[in-house]
């Protein structure tokens, strides 16, 4: 027979209060961030990424390690590419996540990490000692992987690990923040996500972690954007290490436009569309009033009537408007569409010569080189960031800058940049797009 909670009779000395609170308490120390509950369902791959403090990547993944192990034994092998020594692993980090969760039935040596109830182990090694040795005693039978810092893990060590962690059920957990554009572990499971995987882009400061420290992290992201706000891209916003001197766009001054915010744009209004019909890649529209980007929309795997059809809709079927829009595949027939509903198209061919060819290879170029910015108020999102930032140049025979393809920036990211273009179609204006020191300061003003 079922007893409400008043009719059971406690041990001396409790109180349903002292259950409840306690139970609060537990509820609260055994929490992750919330992205992170996704990590509590099976999956072979689970990865996660951002900068320092982003999702509490470190604290939640491993404290959804200890906890799995703490109630079932599972044998967890955690990795680094290279560890001459115990400090150089995550020793520390799953030791100091034991005491944290208060967890009694562990026994921390040197050696591994032993649940002394249900048997649950953690033990440390190097990657490329273990590719070295050939050695896989004791490894093969583990029931989970976990890299920390694992950017910094070899492709040879990617390929090596999933043959080698191959128990059924087994899983790969790895966290990591970006070293370099392309690093084995970004290329291999971000940009190209296997089957059966959980990835995790983790967003900076206290977006995606609620403990996120008001204090020290917070004195620290002042700091690193005040002084180097290059290395603060990486360090807090997730971003690959310094640019290469053949980067087209600065990324402290891609965050300055990102962050700057004009009160009352001022202006025609123009737009710029990307088309794109098929695979991976998006059509991306983005209109501007004078150098503030006001509106911005991305469609998947539609046709030039539907994206003429949206363009339309978002600018009311006002004929004054300028509607820039490269016309490779399908944005002829988006351009077509468009000029039948008696709108005001521009059809733009990156490929074409610039006005100023002395300078410039190609209008794709000129865009790029000629964009305000210094001047725009440009929408703050991760994705646009990467494409702009990792767009890169190279001198052409007669020494004029040339911007890398679609096809060589797809070949580098998996990814077109789609945003970017959009973007600079959006703000081309078929001249060098000169500002008067007169609105450069009416537009100052009107900042907050």
């Amino acid at each position: 027979m079922n007893q409400s909670p008043e009719q059971i009779q406690l041990p001396a000395g409790l109180s349903y209060e002292y259950i409840l609170q306690r139970i609060g308490y537990i509820d609260k120390l055994l929490a992750v961030a919330p992205k992170f509950e996704a990590w509590k369902s099976p999956a072979r791959w689970k990865i996660a990424y951002g900068g320092r403090g982003a999702g509490a990547k470190s604290w939640s993944s491993t404290s959804l390690l200890v906890q799995t192990a703490n109630e079932k034994h599972i044998e967890t092998g955690c990795f680094r590419e290279i560890q001459k020594t115990l400090s150089e692993s995550s020793h520390k980090l799953i030791a100091d996540t034991i005491k944290r969760l208060e967890f009694p039935d562990w026994k921390i040596t040197d050696e591994r990490i032993l649940n002394t109830k249900n048997g649950s182990s953690f033990i440390f090694r190097g990657l490329k000692d273990l590719r070295a040795s050939l050695n896989v005693k004791g490894i093969e039978g583990l029931d989970r992987a976990f890299i920390d810092e694992a950017s910094l893990v070899s492709y040879d060590s990617w390929i090596y690990l999933p043959s080698t962690i191959r128990k059924k059920g087994s899983e790969i957990w790895a966290t990591f923040n970006r070293e370099e554009e392309m690093d084995p572990i970004y290329e291999l499971f971000v940009q190209n996500p296997p089957e059966n995987s959980i990835i995790l882009q983790l967003q900076p400061g206290n977006i995606d972690n609620p403990w996120w420290d008001e204090t020290e992290l917070q004195q620290e992201w002042d700091w690193w954007k005040k002084y180097d706000p290059d290395e603060w891209e990486h360090i807090f916003i997730g971003q690959p290490r310094k640019q290469g001197q053949n980067a087209a766009m600065s990324r402290v001054a891609i965050r300055a436009a990102m962050n700057r915010n004009i009160i009352n744009p001022v202006g025609q209004k123009v737009v710029g569309v990307d088309p794109a019909d098929f695979g991976n890649d998006k059509t991306e529209i983005y209109i501007r009033r004078g150098l503030k980007v006001i509106d911005h929309k991305t469609l998947t795997k539609m046709d030039g009537q539907y994206i003429a059809g949206e363009v339309a809709t978002m600018i009311n079927n006002n004929p004054s408007v300028l509607i820039n829009i490269d016309t490779t595949g399908v944005g002829t027939s988006a351009r077509d569409h468009l000029r039948h509903r008696g709108l005001k198209v521009n059809a733009i061919n990156f490929g074409s010569k610039a006005m100023d060819q002395n300078k410039y290879h190609n209008v794709i170029t000129e865009m790029i080189f000629t964009f305000p910015i210094d001047e725009a108020d440009i929408p703050n999102n991760q994705e646009l960031m990467k494409q702009m930032a990792g767009r890169r140049y190279i001198y052409d025979s007669k020494m004029r800058r040339q911007i890398e393809s679609k096809k060589e920036y797809k070949a580098r990211f998996q990814k077109s940049p789609d945003k970017f273009d959009a973007l600079m179609l959006c703000y081309y204006t078929d001249s060098s797009f000169n500002i008067s020191q007169d609105n450069i300061n009416a537009l100052a003003a009107r900042r907050r």
